[in-house]
């Protein structure tokens, strides 16, 4: 069975989360070897910020589930 794609953007983005550095670190993510999307989180005010490179849009979330499943249906192949 291959492993679910959710749980690997979950990862990365709780990484972001416990990384104690001063510096925000960007995380880009990729489909079919083009990148999509980055993403940064911001501690001070515990969002995330998703720029989507395609459709030139800018969010914010405050729920790592949100940014998630955004991530995952930019993602996936539908």
């Amino acid at each position: 069975m291959e492993e679910s794609q959710l749980i690997g953007i979950i990862t990365r983005l709780k990484a972001m989360q416990e990384d104690a550095g001063d510096e925000p670190q960007p995380r880009r993510f990729e489909r079919n070897g083009v990148e999509q999307a980055q993403v940064v989180y911001h501690p001070e005010t515990k969002t995330y910020t998703l720029d989507e490179y395609q459709a030139k849009e800018h969010f914010e979330f405050d729920n790592i589930d949100l940014v998630a499943i955004e991530l995952f249906e930019l993602l996936t192949d539908n």
